[in-house]
């Protein structure tokens, strides 16, 4: 049993790696395209620019220095430039002479943006590499004058997985190996070609090995590589349509991952072992020794034993539920501290866009001081941007210090309120991993701990979203929150599209340390410690069942957790 609980404690440790792996390889290809369409649009405005359109002279245009000052205070080593006219022609490429031959004819993007003008912004593969591509209009007043066209590698995003202490392969997919005339890495396995230009050798002869298919192929999140001492899992990079542009094969090695919390639950385990032992042991002497006594005192004597004994027991029975009360206390403060935990990990992923705005915006400034065009009215529009993101910022910290303040004093608050600004905090996550939110909320206004509340909510939809990212790619994830008012009593229902919990076990979910598929394998704390807050401290009722529901005609299998909380008028 013990054994067990420790392999399901290791299986959720390496989940979380997982998700958290896959997390920041999206983040940072977000900040790449961010990053990039921040270059074009401060391009897009350059009068230089504008002026080489205008009178037809591409010897204008001087990007050297633009590329040679973002090699020196960013991460793009490797940037190109591509201007097209109004009528799809090249008019000017950084890397090459050649000019004036019609591009529009060889690519679709183009061919769309002139239909309707506006940002684009792609993952592509070309003739030379799998490459970010941001396109935008360039405009004078009213009259599209030509696009601007920046492309970055995907390198940068390689060297800072490496810094985080993750070894990525970046693949090709491989229809795209004929298109490839001038690959820039010359890197290939099989028939994919490999993007990023310093892949390490020792990871690309695993795949090589193993084949490409085979992680292509994987049936979990993660894959447990107990030879070589690696976590591995796949992040699948679309194309403009959705489908599978490339892949990056990411490896974690085991002995990086901090298993210290499981080390110190098997130090726990084993000492609860030794005292259970101590007590069985001293329950066995001390029956066969009062059989003995019984057989041979006198029935005074018996009388006195035995009202010894009861005394001994009531002290003992007082003392196990003071323990069983702390230990309570101890499983509370750990199921606070996972939610803190979780909590904390969304507002990381929250900051992330603001950040990169302002990261964005401070790039234009750079740029546009680099090449002598800063004028104040502009600088004012990029300081109010900035100042309206670190506003943004401040209040998430705010809304986190809310949340899990010592509080232990009711007061009054409305439901809709309160589950906006923890959902709020929620959003950024959910993005990532494609799970929708459908709330229908009531104004209901309650006395209660609103803390408490919180942490409870928290539980299940972490419980919800677990078990939505497990689900398949293609799979809908979603989940509702249902608030209203019946009689007197608040209703709080939360119900995913994760296909439920199995019928023979679904009365056991609020039990300490159970633990199903459908928590993704978690420890069984979070559940317990929820309809504890509900009944002991909110003075309410909690429920689970399965239901089957149709939505936007489509027919769907979920958990639904209810919780019933008094009014107080």
């Amino acid at each position: 049993m013990w054994q067990e609980k420790i392999e399901l404690l290791k299986k959720e440790k390496y989940t979380a790696v997982t998700q958290e792996i896959q997390e920041q390889t999206n983040i940072l290809v977000e900040e790449k395209k961010n990053a990039t369409v921040a270059i074009g649009v401060s391009l897009s405005f350059d009068k230089t620019i504008k002026e080489a359109l205008k009178k037809d002279k591409a010897e204008l245009i001087k990007l050297g220095e633009l590329s040679a000052s973002l090699r020196k205070n960013s991460d793009f080593k490797n940037v190109w430039f591509h201007v097209l006219t109004g009528e799809g022609k090249c008019f000017y490429r950084s890397w090459t002479d050649r000019r004036g031959d019609s591009v529009v004819n060889n690519r679709i993007d183009i061919e769309e943006m002139l239909k309707d003008p506006k940002i684009m912004t792609t993952i592509s593969i070309g003739n030379y590499d799998m490459t970010f591509k941001v396109m935008i209009p360039i405009y004078d007043e009213k009259n599209l004058l030509g696009i601007m066209e920046v492309i970055t590698h995907f390198n940068s995003i390689a060297k800072k997985l490496v810094k985080k202490g993750i070894e990525p392969i970046i693949l090709a997919d491989k229809k795209y190996k004929k298109q490839l005339l001038y690959p820039f890495t010359k890197l290939f396995i099989d028939d994919y070609y490999v993007a990023n230009l310093n892949a390490n050798p020792e990871y690309m002869d695993i795949v090589e090995k193993k084949t490409v298919e085979h992680f292509l192929t994987l049936e979990k999140i993660y894959n447990e590589d107990k030879e070589r001492g690696n976590l591995e899992t796949l992040y699948t990079v679309p194309d403009i349509k959705g489908n599978p542009l490339g892949y990056i094969i990411l490896f974690k090695p085991i002995k990086e991952i901090d298993m210290s919390d499981i080390e110190w639950m098997k130090e726990e385990m084993v000492y609860y072992i030794v005292i259970l032992l101590i007590l069985s042991a001293s329950i066995f002497y001390y029956l066969a020794n009062r059989k003995i006594i019984s057989a041979i005192s006198s029935k005074n004597r018996s009388m006195k034993k035995l009202n010894d004994y009861l005394e001994k027991a009531l002290i003992e029975e007082k003392e196990l539920q003071r323990q069983q009360e702390k230990e309570r206390q101890i499983l509370f403060q750990q199921s606070k501290m996972a939610a803190m935990g979780e909590m904390i990990g969304n507002i990381a992923h929250q900051w992330r866009q603001p950040i990169a705005i302002i990261s964005m915006w401070a790039n234009n400034i750079i740029a546009d001081i680099d090449m002598g065009n800063i004028e104040n009215e502009q600088l004012r529009k990029y300081a109010n941007s900035i100042n309206a993101q670190t506003q943004h910022l401040s209040q998430t910290i705010d809304d986190f210090r809310n949340f899990f303040a010592p509080n232990k004093e009711k007061k009054t608050f409305t439901l809709k309120n309160s589950i906006d600004k923890t959902m709020s905090l929620l959003t950024a996550s959910f993005k990532t991993h494609s799970i929708e939110l459908i709330e229908n909320i009531e104004e209901i206004e309650i006395t209660a701990l609103e803390n408490e509340l919180t942490q409870g909510i928290l539980n299940i939809i972490k419980n919800a979203k677990d078990i939505l990212v497990t689900l398949p790619r293609e799979s809908r994830k979603l989940i509702f929150v249902n608030v209203y008012k019946q009689g007197n009593r608040a209703i709080i229902e939360i119900k995913d599209s994760g296909g439920g919990i199995p019928e023979n076990i679904i009365d056991k979910v609020f039990e300490p340390y159970f633990t199903t598929k459908h928590k993704s394998q978690g420890t069984g704390i979070g559940l317990y410690m929820t309809e504890s807050i509900i009944t002991k401290h909110l003075h309410g009722e909690i429920s689970v069942e399965n239901s089957e529901y149709d939505y936007e005609g489509k027919h769907y299998k979920g958990a639904v957790f209810a919780i019933s909380l008094p009014i107080n008028k």
